[in-house]
């Protein structure tokens, strides 16, 4: 069992896009699925933050919440949820040892062991279906139509986040392949909630909702009414609401939550109690308050560009330290022609520990120094992240935030 849970745990490289081995595994397990009703979320930016506005809302109108998401931060028991509450590791470990029978079936079938995010799937809808879960919110993990998760039956309704070029050696390099990947999740039977996307990607999402018969509602027309320290109320439809997630991108996210939640027929207070709760650790938040820290999530151009627009809105007169550690895999030469072109030039570089994607500190230093930055490598974070400034910005990976807790920083 140890060597299973080692591997059960262990980081995924390497994607294996394919539905055959978690179609055989759920096969052996009961299919226990087919006896869930979903909301599936997909798209680039935002799944996460959108997964935790829906899960605030419907465990204030009543419902028994279940959650999956991907990665982890902290614990590996963080990507079952429900109700709020991670897993507890015994019965992690118990949930487990039933996968791990059903897991060697199919590697005897099949001549390979289902992959780490495989087994977890199918191990989330085993512990959702015996805790009788009357809602689970399931995020995709990469893509959409090859994703593990997409072995579910029609959901009750599909959202689809803001969709930008990621992952372009599994998802495609243009926005329509990506688009056409994410769109992928749709089935009929479901409604298709997203928001205004690029013009390429919407016109996927609009063809892709035709051929399904699928109903498409956008999500628009929220209305900012302000701020209070990094939190933004707005009206949406009418109603004032106060999001409990930081930064000026969490708009779009709630009022795709609130279109969802509204599909479903529910009340505008347990819409206003689910938004304003919700938690989502690891996205624009306030990791210190003396000296001033802030940790966000931010891997890719889009969260690059909405990271900006935040901090200018929020601390407009601060010129923020960012401490930057990436995936080799990402273009974060991108990223920091983003940070540079928004006037910030001051980078501390880490390397993100234990993870085989992770980029070197010093070639990170040297290509921000090529940018213009006034750029130095450190051995880890905890070192980079002594003598802070007025204000200092952790970004660059998700990650990242394992090593700034595990280093005793929070």
């Amino acid at each position: 069992m140890s060597d299973f849970l080692k591997f059960a745990n262990s980081f995924q490289a390497v994607a294996r896009l394919r539905l055959e081995s978690i179609t055989a595994l759920l096969d052996v397990l009961g299919n226990p699925q087919k006896n869930l009703k979903f909301i599936h979320v997909a798209g680039t930016n935002g799944k996460g933050s959108v997964c935790a506005f829906l899960q605030g809302i419907f465990i204030s109108a009543g419902y028994k919440t279940g959650k999956y998401t991907s990665p982890n931060l902290i614990s590996v028991c963080e990507r079952i949820n429900i109700d709020g509450e991670d897993i507890r590791e015994e019965e992690m470990k118990a949930l487990m040892e039933s996968v791990q029978k059903a897991a060697e079936t199919v590697a005897e079938e099949l001549g390979e062991m289902p992959t780490p995010f495989e087994i977890w799937t199918a191990a989330a809808f085993c512990y959702f279906e015996s805790q009788k879960c009357d809602m689970v919110i399931l995020e995709t993990g990469l893509g959409g139509t090859r994703d593990a998760t997409n072995v579910i039956p029609a959901p009750k309704a599909t959202v689809i986040t803001r969709i930008a070029l990621d992952h372009t050696e599994y998802l495609g390099d243009t926005l329509s392949q990506v688009a056409t990947e994410k769109a992928g999740i749709i089935k009929k039977g479901s409604k298709v909630i997203t928001i205004e996307q690029e013009k390429e990607a919407m016109a996927v999402l609009e063809r892709v909702c035709k051929e399904k018969d699928c109903p498409l509602m956008i999500a628009k027309d929220a209305k900012p009414l302000g701020f209070k320290d990094i939190y933004e109320t707005f009206s949406y439809k009418g109603v004032e609401i106060t999001s409990g997630l930081g930064g000026e991108n969490q708009v779009e996210n709630a009022s795709l939550a609130i279109e969802t939640a509204l599909a479903f027929g529910i009340d505008e207070k347990y819409i206003k109690e689910g938004i304003k709760k919700a938690i989502h650790k690891g996205r624009f938040e306030i990791v210190s308050k003396e000296p001033l820290m802030i940790f966000d999530g931010a891997h890719n151009n889009n969260g690059m560009s909405a990271l900006m627009k935040s901090l200018k809105r929020y601390f407009p007169h601060k010129n923020p330290t960012f401490v930057m550690g990436v995936m080799a895999d990402k273009s974060y030469g991108e990223m920091l022609d983003i940070i540079k072109d928004s006037g910030y030039d001051k980078i501390r570089c880490v390397k993100v520990l234990d993870n085989p994607r992770a980029e070197e500190a010093e070639i990170l230093a040297e290509r921000a120094k090529e940018k213009g930055f006034s750029a130095k490598a450190y051995k880890n974070i905890a070192e980079a992240l002594l003598n802070p400034d007025e204000l200092t910005v952790i970004c660059g990976s998700l990650y990242l935030y394992k090593d700034y807790i595990e280093k005793g920083l929070c």
